[in-house]
This record gives structure tokens, sequence and C-alpha cells, in this order.
């Protein structure tokens, strides 16, 4: 226990410079990143010591880092290694939610460079977020015997060519016959693996189907894996041989298919009928050992997690839950606030503004006790975002000026170069505006406080359940002068419209009421833009399209 809550000191130390480094520009944001882990793999990554033990294991030996697995390694830094001896004194934490995308990739950058074999080709923020989606199944630590397998995956031969997708939009409690359909796109895979990223920015309910030529190298039996969420289906040769169909969780299906030496042809179908979604397909035989067909692992059932949630709960009914902490898709001075009746919302400090609403249970804090701790996590559903990352107040001096972006400064991190190339953005305060904090009332709700300019706002927000519809009024109080021209922007999404005076949809899943509120259309998705006149209040409803289904 006094090694875990000393770590856990060390990384409360550790993490502030590191945030705060944002505002003052790094020489070597890798290095810089690494010293997170300094205090189990120590300066020179072969591990510090604790008596005859080591804390972490030494990285030059690390076959994922000689072999150079940036993808891998970014795995390890998100998701952390369970502790299930005593080989190491202390597990390898998970940083998903401490690290941002330019982080993670700095520091696989660094850990290569400095204790790698050979300089793979340089990971990028965007290939960290490709590796935040890749891996966001793994919900838990990975054991060490899962990383030995990924490992031997990672390092096993392709024996699909020729990979197609076909894409359908649809929901469905089974498979269909996809054959009856007809597929709205369809493409290539050229990596030879089975993914689900054409359908990374398809946020409703779909199907595909994955056609390949398959090359058995040896007649044998071979072991068939395949894992998904929702149902899943496999075929070779035109034979349905493995059938994982329904809608269920994360689960996996194994079978044993005697298969001739050559050519075959293997499909994979698949549907996702909303929620959470997984797909993967692996084969062992011999003299290929087990190889991943598919971009992902095959899934695990859920609960095999290193650790059981943990629910936040009001201490008394009628109360909100106010909770800091970070939190997916906000700014790191984000807070969350779970209210009476299944309303919670995420409100960020860094731009003075709502970041998301959503509905059912408010957050699970068990990350905070697994390891160093790691954020929490909304445990709800149906989020409303109805706005980008920005400012809630601008002056307008024109009807098509447009609205601020963030404030955001760039700085070059590119280690032990002489002249810099790389670069990162980091966010800015504006001058406009300063955080005040904020006050509890006397059931828990918060009122949220701030300035901008020469006028004091306050935000609060209620919940409001309207025919069984989970919604909440957003209060903004305004004392001084405000300035001529001064909007709210409430909302900037795709789909917005006004269906009665005052009242607006935006997109399929959330309204809007605000009276004396327009929309502007121009460049880029449409907005919703209040006029601020002078002080008092202004009161903006957002509210869900349909009651939350039964669970």
């Amino acid at each position: 226990m006094k090694i875990r809550a000393l770590l856990a000191t060390f990384f409360s130390l550790a993490v502030v410079p590191l945030l705060a480094a944002e505002e003052a520009p790094p020489t070597a944001l890798g290095q810089q990143t690494y010293q997170l882990c300094v205090a189990c793999h120590g300066l020179d990554g072969k591990g510090m010591k604790a008596g005859d033990l080591l804390m972490a294991p030494s990285l030059p030996e690390s076959a994922f880092i000689r072999g150079g697995h940036a993808d891998l390694i970014g795995a390890i830094v998100l998701k952390g290694i369970a502790k299930q001896d005593n080989r190491y004194v202390q597990a390898m934490l998970p940083l998903e939610n401490a690290l941002s995308d330019e982080q993670l990739a700095a520091v696989v950058n660094y850990v290569l460079d400095e204790y790698g074999k050979e300089k793979p080709k340089r990971s990028t923020a965007r290939d960290a977020a490709k590796w935040r989606k890749t891996f966001a199944s793994q919900q838990s630590p990975y054991r060490r015997a899962d990383l030995e397998q990924i490992l031997q995956l990672a390092d096993s031969p392709t024996l699909l060519r020729n990979l197609r997708y076909r894409f359908y939009e649809g929901k469905w409690e089974e498979l269909p016959d996809f054959s009856q359909l007809d597929p709205s796109r369809s493409g290539a895979l050229p990596d030879g693996r089975i993914s689900l990223a054409p359908a990374r920015d398809h946020r409703k309910p779909f199907g595909m189907v994955f056609e390949a030529d398959f090359t058995v190298p040896k007649t044998a039996d071979y072991h068939f894996t395949l894992g998904s969420d929702d149902g899943s289906a496999l075929v070779i040769d035109g034979e349905g041989i493995l059938d994982n169909d329904g809608i269920h969780p994360a689960q996996s299906k194994r079978i044993k298919e005697h298969i001739e030496a050559g050519e075959h042809t293997l499909k994979v179908l698949y549907f996702d009928g909303g929620g959470q979604r997984a797909l993967g397909l692996s084969v062992r035989g011999p003299d290929i050992g087990t190889v991943l067909l598919s971009e992902a692992t095959p899934v695990k059932q859920k609960g095999k997690q290193s650790y059981d949630p943990i629910p936040l709960k009001p201490r008394s009914p009628g109360e909100a839950i106010v909770h800091r902490a970070f939190l997916p898709d906000a700014g790191p001075r984000a807070i969350a606030v779970g209210y009476p009746g299944g309303v919670n919302l995420a409100w960020d400090a860094g731009t003075l503004n709502l970041a998301y609403l959503w509905r059912g249970e408010f957050m699970d804090a068990a990350p905070h006790w697994n390891g160093r701790g790691s954020g929490s996590k909304p445990l709800g559903r149906d989020r409303l975002k109805p706005l980008p990352p920005s400012y809630p107040l601008q002056v307008l001096s024109s009807p098509d000026e447009p609205w601020e972006p963030l404030r955001q400064g760039r700085i070059a991190y590119e280690r032990d170069t002489a002249d810099p190339t790389k670069e990162i953005t980091f966010d800015l305060e504006h001058p406009d505006y300063q955080f005040a904090g904020y006050r509890l009332d006397e059931n828990r709700f918060p009122t949220f406080r701030y300035r901008y300019r020469d006028i004091d706002v306050t935000d609060t927000f209620v919940p409001a359940i309207e025919a069984g519809i989970e919604g909440t009024v957003r209060t903004l109080t305004l004392t001084g002068n405000p300035p001529g021209g001064l909007h709210l922007r409430i909302a900037q999404v795709d789909g917005l419209d006004e269906t009665a005076p005052g009242v607006f949809s935006a997109g399929k899943e959330m309204t809007i009421s605000a009276e004396g509120a327009a929309i502007r259309r121009g460049e880029g998705k449409p907005e919703l833009l209040l006029p601020v006149t002078g002080p008092g209040a202004v009161s903006v409803t957002y509210r869900w399209t349909r009651p939350m289904p039964a669970e």
C-alpha cells in the first residue's frame, strides 16, 4: 500500500507540470511526457529497482520496442498492464485519459528512438487517434499473456488477399440476407485485415460484408475464433461454419474446421445494432501459429475487466453530483454534473461552455482506483453535443462575421533537432474571459460563474422531464451592460431547422427551445444564435427527441 500511495503521489505531482507544459513550449514533448514513466522504468529505461525486484521491465529488452510496433506500444500506454504476480512491483498504469494524442505519439516516438534497434516511421497525433479507436474494445489493462499473443499475431503472415467490403445502412436484430440488399458503398481494405474503419464516422446501426481470397498453406485442422458486438458469421467456400448472430455484448465463438491446402474464399458478415461495436477474427493452425485476420483481436466477454465499475451516486435523493476528473471528449478542466432524473452534463471551465449532455447513469469512477487513476467514464447513453469546443459569447459586427475559434498556439517539439519542423497546437486562455468558479445550492446544483469583458455571467442547468422525455433548462444571467451586437451561440450541428417559433430540431436526437434565436447558414454547419440585448436572463432548453429505451 505504501508503494501504491507513493506512486499515486508521484503521478499527481508529475502530471501537473506535464499539463502545464502545454502553456510553456517544451523542447522535447516526448522526453517530457516520458517523465510520467521514470518512477518505474527509470531514466535509462532499464527499470527502477525496489530491493531485489524491478518496478517495471526493461524497455531496451521489450519485444514490442525491438520490433518497432508503434501501434502496440501506443495500446499499452493507453490501456496499461495488469499486475498478476510479483515479477514486477508495479502494474503498467493506463494513461488513456491523461495524455493528448500529441503526447501519446510523442512518447511512443521517444521510447522507440531511445531504446529501439531500428527507427520506424514516426507516429503522429493522427496515428494516436487511430490507436484509441482501434483498441477501444479493450476496457481494462492487458494481461501479459494477452500481450504475448498480440505480439505473435502482429508478426504473423497475411493470409487474406483481395479483401473487399460492402457497407449497408439499416437496423436489424439478426443478420439479414445481405444479397437482397443494396450496399450504400463498397471498397477495398489494402492492409489485408478485416476492419470496421469504414464505419468509423457512422453513428447509426449498420451492416458490413467482407470477402477475400484465403490461402491455406497445409491441409490440416484449423481453429477459428470469431468475436463481435453485435452479430457476425464466418463463411468459407460458400458454407457457413461459425455463427455468432444476434444482439449481444462482446462475445467470441470458436470452431475447428478441416481445410485443404490452397486457395479458398472467405466471407464475414456483421451487423451493429447500436451501442458498442467490435469485430475480430483469428485462425490457428500448423506452421502458421495464430494469425489475426482482422485489425482487432477477437473480443472477450464483457465483465472480464480487472476492476468492477464504481457508479457515482448522490448523497441524498434530489441532489446533484459534481465530479471533477479527466473526461472523454472534453477539455482537461471539465466538470461533470449528474442531476436527478438521469440528466447529466459536462461543462468545460476552459471554454466556459457546455461540452455535452447524456442521460441514464452518471459516472464510473473505477479508473481512479485502478493504478494511478486515469479519469472517469460516463455510464449512460444518448450523448448530445450541441456545439464543437468553442466560446459561448461574441460581439458580431456583421451578420456574416464568423464565430471565433478557440485561441491556440503552436510549438515545435521535434527532439534533438536544431531546426525543429514538427509542431503541436495547444489552447490559449482568451483575454475576454475569466473563470470565477462555481457555487452549489441546497441541492448541490452548481451555478457556474465567469466574467466576459465587463459582464458577470452565471450559467445554471435544471433537469426538465416532459412527457417522459428528459431535458434540461439552461439559464444564463448577465449582470452589467452587454455591448451591442452580443450573441450567444447555442448550437452548430447538421440538420438544424426551425419547427415552430423558438423551437428547433438539431438532428434526429435533439430539440432546442430558445425564444428569439435564429438560424445562421453559411459555410460549414448551420448555427443557432441568440441575440443578447441587455442585462438579465436568457434561457435555452435542450431535450432528447424520444423517451430513453428500456434496458
